[in-house]
């Protein structure tokens, strides 16, 4: 990265943590993604992966509906939804018993901390297992990181199809970034069946 490309991304991620820059694929995320799924009457249950301070606003956008969240580290339960649960992704089944949702969408973790193409299948073999037919799985996914595991080479991802989503009606949406992780993809997968 050059010096004023990385510079520039200084700024902006500064400004982001100050909440005075909304990167790109943040908007995509909360304006499109999560605001389709708000608005759909046959999405009651969702489940996100991996909070932070960024995502504390998530669940409002909810209401009325369980929109539940899931994070290995207990210091981020405070910007989680409503349950959280303190685990892993892999550990679905144990973190939320019973719960069948209707959408989980999983963005910056496979990449970001799930990093082992094992680790990955499993994830997604635990997503399979608690979402009803039909129901979605977002990824967002940087191809571009060196620790990125591309998660359609995944058994378990056989359990799921591409499918076109929202106002744009795509299977996937490329997103370019100021950071140095230049993209980010959202996959949209749901569970067949």
């Amino acid at each position: 990265m050059n010096p004023f490309a990385w510079a520039r991304a200084e700024v902006l991620h500064t400004a982001w943590k100050h909440g005075l820059y909304l990167p790109p694929d943040r908007r995509v995320l909360e304006r499109e993604i999560l605001a389709t799924f708000a608005a759909d009457v046959a999405v009651q249950r969702a489940l996100f992966v991996g909070v932070q301070w960024y995502t504390k606003h998530y669940a409002a956008l909810f209401t009325g509906k369980v929109f539940a969240s899931i994070d290995p580290e207990a210091r981020l339960t405070p910007f989680g939804g409503e349950p959280h649960a303190v685990g892993s992704v892999q550990d679905l089944a144990t973190h939320f018993p019973g719960f069948i949702f209707d959408a989980i969408v999983m963005s910056g973790v496979i990449g970001f901390g799930l990093n082992d193409p094992s680790e990955v299948d499993k994830a997604l073999a635990a997503c399979a297992s608690a979402l009803r037919p039909g129901g979605w799985l977002v990824l967002g996914v940087n191809p571009l990181k060196p620790t990125h595991v591309d998660p359609s080479k995944s058994p378990a991802s056989c359990a799921f199809a591409p499918c076109r989503f929202g106002a744009r009606n795509l299977e996937r949406i490329d997103v370019t970034l100021p950071f140095r992780e230049r993209q980010h993809t959202f996959l949209f997968w749901q569970r067949k069946g």
